[in-house]
């Protein structure tokens, strides 16, 4: 238990170790961020504490500090610490999570809710919830109704925007538009429901394909990634796109030919088509490659 606990403090501390040219000095940085690694708080906090005299931007230094305040039980100076280091814009949604469990520590629940609460009403609470919901200072309020509702709520991928595909989630027969049966696909949601993964097999069981589908906040698209076992991985070129109307739109890179464009929508419950298109003229006319609806299994 005790490894477990170490584990998690030097991972909440968010540190990768220096790497120095052979035979360079250590700095007083790297000299402190090594008795950090190795948990020699009282030393730690000493050596940050003269980088913070002559470096008093260092946030990291600041942040290193706290943590090293908080396994020593100076509970006030550790909050002084993390608001500085905060101060400097280093990770302050970080060491807003870290002044809660400095209140935690002290069996001040009231204020350390209180933090993680604004934290949640961040927005940005998805980023740290692995910190919050592994922090051994939070461990007496595993069976709060508020704690719990509030890794509810930070829980990665619950805005509307990472839902709009999941009404391709399902068990599907795959037919033409003749109704003749050419596959199956089984969609299903992963990695904390952040991923959405199709696994499809051709009605003879010899083709097979995965893509992997998701939502990206960097360019607010979805994308996707699509491999079979043909071995030519440049057979599907990676899309990306978003819903348009009721209709997920995406589409291969438009700066090359031919551009490909795929849409999936809804039918009827139970029930999506999804159609392939292809244009070789910059996207002035497109020929349907694939036209199929997809027949959950539970509606036939």
């Amino acid at each position: 238990m005790i490894v477990k606990v170490r584990h998690t403090i030097l991972a909440i501390a968010l540190l990768t170790a220096p790497l120095f040219a052979d035979g360079a000095p250590p700095t007083a940085q790297a000299t402190a961020d090594d008795l950090f690694a190795h948990s020699q708080w009282d030393k730690a906090s000493q050596a940050y504490s003269e980088i913070v005299k002559t470096e008093p931007a260092n946030g990291m230094a600041w942040q290193n500090l706290g943590e090293c305040n908080l396994q020593l039980h100076q509970y006030a100076d550790a909050i002084q610490d993390f608001t500085r280091s905060s101060h400097e814009k280093f990770r302050p949604l970080v060491n807003q999570v870290n002044i809660s469990r400095t209140y935690a520590a002290q069996g001040q629940k009231a204020d350390a809710i209180k933090l993680l609460d604004e934290v949640s009403a961040s927005g940005q609470g998805s980023r740290v919830r692995s910190m919050i919901a592994t922090a051994p200072e939070f461990q007496s309020f595993r069976d709060d109704p508020q704690f719990k509702q509030i890794l509810e709520a930070i829980a990665p991928c619950r805005t509307p925007e990472y839902r709009q595909f999941d009404f391709w989630v399902g068990d599907w027969e795959v037919q033409d538009p003749a109704g003749q049966v050419v596959g199956h696909n089984l969609v299903t949601l992963e990695q904390s429901a952040c991923l959405l993964v199709e696994h499809w097999t051709g009605a003879g069981g010899a083709e097979t394909g995965t893509s992997f589908n998701y939502y990206d906040i960097r360019d607010s698209k979805w994308h996707q990634l699509y491999l079979d076992n043909s071995g030519n991985a440049g057979a599907f070129p990676a899309m990306a796109g978003n819903l348009m109307g009721q209709k997920m739109v995406l589409i291969t890179d438009e700066t090359k030919n031919p551009v490909y464009r795929w849409t999936w929508y809804t039918l009827a419950p139970g029930r999506v088509r999804q159609m392939g298109e292809q244009s070789s003229d910059r996207q002035k006319t497109w020929q349907v490659s694939w036209d199929a609806v997809y027949v959950k299994k539970s509606s036939q």
